[in-house]
């Protein structure tokens, strides 16, 4: 069991790094909570099948992100 646990920790350290590394490619700034629920999702992904309910999730996540990057533009053309 601590085999497993130490892999889940592993991974979940390299989806994180991901997700702020994307989400600072994108220029959106997430807070805690919300990188760790887009870590959450990545990590999903990597270990089931991708199906109908974690496809519509990866969706939503995609839209967040484009709705995110759309706000911080609109706060850069303000200043």
């Amino acid at each position: 069991m601590d085999f497993y646990s130490r892999d889940i920790q592993i991974l979940r350290q390299s989806q994180s790094k991901l997700a702020l590394e994307y989400l600072n490619e994108q220029g959106v700034s997430a807070t805690v909570e919300e990188l760790q629920r887009m870590t959450d999702i990545l990590v999903e992904c990597c270990l089931r099948p991708v199906d109908e309910e974690l496809r519509g999730r990866i969706k939503k996540l995609d839209k967040w992100i484009s709705d995110k990057k759309k706000e911080s533009s609109a706060e850069i053309l303000k200043s």
